[in-house]
C-alpha cells in the first residue's frame, strides 16, 4: 500500500519518518501556544518592527503638537500621516520650526548686579569679609538720599522764584524717571573703578616680591622640605599680600584641597601673566616629578631678567617722554599765559580806538566795540584744554614708560594742577610785562 504525496516533501518517505515529523510540529505548536498564553510575543518581520517604532514617534509628535508646540495644521498632518514610516522626515522639519515666541527680558536691576559678580571683585582686592548685597543695598539707599535732598532743594528755589505748582511737578516727575538711574549708573562705575585700581595695586605688590619668594622656597626645597611646606617657611613678613596668599593656599590644602587646585586659583586671582605662567610651570614640574629647587631658581632668574629688560626698555624712550612732558606742563601754559594777556592788550586797544572814532566827525565811521571779547570765555577754554591735554599726556607716557594705561592714572591730578598752576603764574607775569601798554 503506497502512502498519499505530502504537501510539505516532494519525496516519498516512510510511515515511520512521516509520523516522527507529525509529532515534532505537534510539538512546537503546543509550545508556541503555551508561550502565547503566559504573556509572550512573539518577534514580528521587520517591517512590522519599523511601523511600531513609527507610530511610537508620531504619537510623542502629536503630544508635543497638543501640548502648544505646534499649531492645528501641523496637528492634521501628524494624524493623517500617523501609518507611514516616510512621513517621519517630514515631521523633523516641523518640529524643529519656532513657532513659539520668545518673551522679550526686561531690564532687572537684581540681575544686572548678578551679572557683575561683586563678589569675585571684592575677593580680588583683599575685601572679601564685605557683603555685595549689603553694598548693593547701601548704593540703592544713596541714591534715594541723594535724589530727595534735591528734590527738596528744587522744591525750595521754586517756592521763593513763585513758578507754578504745575511746571514743579511736571520736572519732579522727569527728574525721578531719569535722575535715579544716570546716579546708580555713576556711582556703581566709580565703585567698581575704585575695585579695579585696589586689584591693580594688589597685583603690582605680588609682582614686586614674587621673584624673592620662589627663591626662598627652592632653598627649602633643596634641605629636605615638600613642597606644600616650602612654600609655606618661605613666607616673610615684608611680602604683604603674597604673605596673605600664601597663608590662605596653606589653610586650604591644610583643610584638604588640592595643592595644584589651591594654586590655580591664586594664580587666577590675580590678572597677571607673571603669576599665571609661573604657577603654570610649578604645576607641569610636579606632575613631571623634576628637580622644583632648580626650576624655581630659573623661573625667578627669568622674572628679574623680565624686569630689568622693562627697565631698559623705560629708559631708552625717556627723551619721548621727557618732550611730551614739557610741552604739556610747561610750554602750552605759557602759550595760554601769553594769549590772555594779548587778548587783554587787544581789548583795551580796540575800546581806545571805539572812543577816538566816535568823537571825530567823518563821512565814514567805524565803529569798536570790546563788549564781543571777553576775557573770561578763553580763560575757560583754556582750563579745558590744559586739563585735557595733561590727562592725555599722563596716559600717553604711562604706555611709554610701563606699557599699561594704569600705572599713570596716579600722575593724572598732578599733571592737570602743575599745568594749571604754571598758566595762572604766567598770566601774571605777563600782565606785569603789559601793564605799560595797558
Amino acid at each position: 500500500m503506497k502512502l498519499p504525496k505530502l504537501p510539505f516533501k516532494k519525496e516519498e518517505k516512510s510511515h515511520d519518518t512521516v509520523m516522527e515529523h507529525l509529532e515534532e510540529l505537534d510539538k512546537s505548536l503546543n509550545k508556541k501556544k503555551a508561550l502565547k498564553m503566559h504573556g509572550f510575543k512573539m518577534p514580528r518581520l521587520p517591517f512590522f518592527k519599523k511601523k511600531k517604532q513609527a507610530e511610537g514617534a508620531l504619537a510623542e509628535k502629536e503630544e508635543q503638537a497638543k501640548q502648544g508646540k505646534g499649531d492645528a495644521a501641523a496637528k492634521q498632518e501628524l494624524l493623517a500621516k500617523g501609518k507611514m514610516p516616510k512621513g517621519l522626515l517630514r515631521l523633523k522639519g516641523l518640529a524643529r520650526r519656532k513657532t513659539v515666541k520668545k518673551k522679550k527680558r526686561r531690564f532687572d536691576l537684581r540681575r544686572f548686579t548678578k551679572s557683575i559678580q561683586l563678589s569675585n571683585f571684592l575677593e580680588k582686592a583683599g575685601l572679601e569679609r564685605l557683603d555685595p548685597k549689603k553694598i548693593q543695598k547701601d548704593m540703592v539707599k544713596v541714591t534715594i538720599i541723594m535724589c530727595l535732598v534735591a528734590t527738596a532743594v528744587i522744591t525750595i528755589l521754586n517756592i521763593f522764584s513763585g513758578k507754578g505748582l504745575l511746571n514743579l511737578i511736571t520736572f519732579l516727575i522727569g527728574f525721578w524717571l531719569t535722575v535715579p538711574f544716570i546716579v546708580l549708573a555713576f556711582i556703581w562705575g566709580a565703585y567698581l573703578f575704585y575695585l579695579d585700581m585696589k586689584i591693580f595695586q594688589r597685583t603690582n605688590a605680588v609682582e614686586a616680591v614674587f621673584a624673592d619668594f620662589l627663591q626662598l622656597t627652592s632653598a627649602n626645597i633643596s634641605a629636605g622640605m615638600p613642597i606644600d611646606r616650602a612654600l609655606w617657611y618661605a613666607v616673610r613678613p615684608g611680602f604683604g599680600v603674597l604673605a596673605k596668599e600664601i597663608e590662605s593656599v596653606a589653610k586650604n590644602t591644610m583643610a584638604g584641597e588640592d595643592l595644584a587646585s589651591a594654586l590655580t586659583n591664586f594664580a587666577n586671582k590675580y590678572n597677571s601673566k607673571t603669576i599665571q605662567r609661573s604657577i603654570s610651570l610649578l604645576l607641569e614640574g610636579m606632575s613631571a616629578g623634576g628637580e622644583m629647587a632648580e626650576l624655581l631658581d630659573k623661573i625667578a632668574l627669568n622674572i628679574e631678567e623680565t624686569k630689568l629688560l622693562k627697565k631698559e626698555m623705560a629708559s631708552s624712550v625717556t627723551t619721548y617722554v621727557i618732550f611730551i612732558t614739557f610741552a604739556t606742563i610747561v610750554a602750552a601754559p605759557i602759550l595760554f599765559g601769553l594769549s590772555t594777556q594779548l587778548l587783554e592788550v587787544i581789548k583795551s586797544i580796540t575800546s581806545s580806538l571805539g572812543s577816538t572814532m566816535s568823537s571825530s566827525g567823518s563821512f565814514m565811521s567805524f565803529s569798536f566795540s570790546s563788549e564781543a571779547i571777553k576775557t573770561s570765555d578763553f580763560r575757560t577754554f583754556a582750563y579745558l584744554l590744559l586739563s585735557i591735554s595733561a590727562v592725555s599726556s599722563a596716559c600717553i607716557v604711562s604706555i611709554i614708560k610701563k606699557g599699561r594705561v594704569k600705572d599713570g592714572l596716579a600722575k593724572i591730578p598732578m599733571f592737570v594742577v602743575v599745568s594749571i598752576t604754571i598758566y595762572l603764574l604766567s598770566a601774571l607775569l605777563m600782565k606785569g610785562m603789559f601793564g605799560s601798554i595797558i
